[in-house]
């Protein structure tokens, strides 16, 4: 239930500040807790992968990268697939890789936005990750890859 709560909405926490986020991850500290019956003062981090859960930065990259998936194989509502666009310009290499346009900001509110975070985790997955036909196993693709990286 609290992980249900963590989720919702949480592609508009994208580029949060550090506070947000460690508080949003005390809760799911404490979830983990609770879900495998240790004492409160256990180290969560064992935990959260035996659950197989993403922290909260990597679940709001996750949430992001789902969203931009289904823009890219346009099965998004139209008005997520208008707020990003396509590098359609065939001399770059990133129109070839299928990378999205981000565009420079001057604010950090202006980089939480759908517009501008969202292709930017979409351009930050590899390859082997993007070029999966299926939902399902993107999600497991990504999920892996995530859990891959360091923290």
């Amino acid at each position: 239930m609290v992980n249900t709560r963590l989720d919702y909405c949480n592609a508009l926490l994208a580029d949060c500040s550090v506070g947000v986020c460690k508080r949003l991850q005390r809760i799911q500290n404490c979830a983990a807790r609770l879900a495998c019956s240790q004492s409160p003062r256990s180290h969560a981090a064992p935990l959260l992968d035996r659950l197989h859960w993403l922290p909260i930065h990597k679940r709001i990259t996750y949430k992001l990268c789902v969203l931009m998936f289904d823009v890219y194989h346009r099965t998004a509502p139209g008005y997520l697939a208008n707020l990003c666009s396509r590098c359609d310009d065939h001399r770059l290499r990133s129109s070839a890789h299928g990378d999205f346009i981000t565009r420079r900001t001057r604010t950090r509110l202006a980089d939480s936005s759908f517009t501008i975070a969202g292709p930017a985790a979409w351009n930050a997955l590899p390859a082997s990750v993007r070029n999966t036909d299926s939902h399902t196993a993107f999600c497991r693709r990504l999920k892996t890859y995530l859990f891959s990286l360091s923290d």
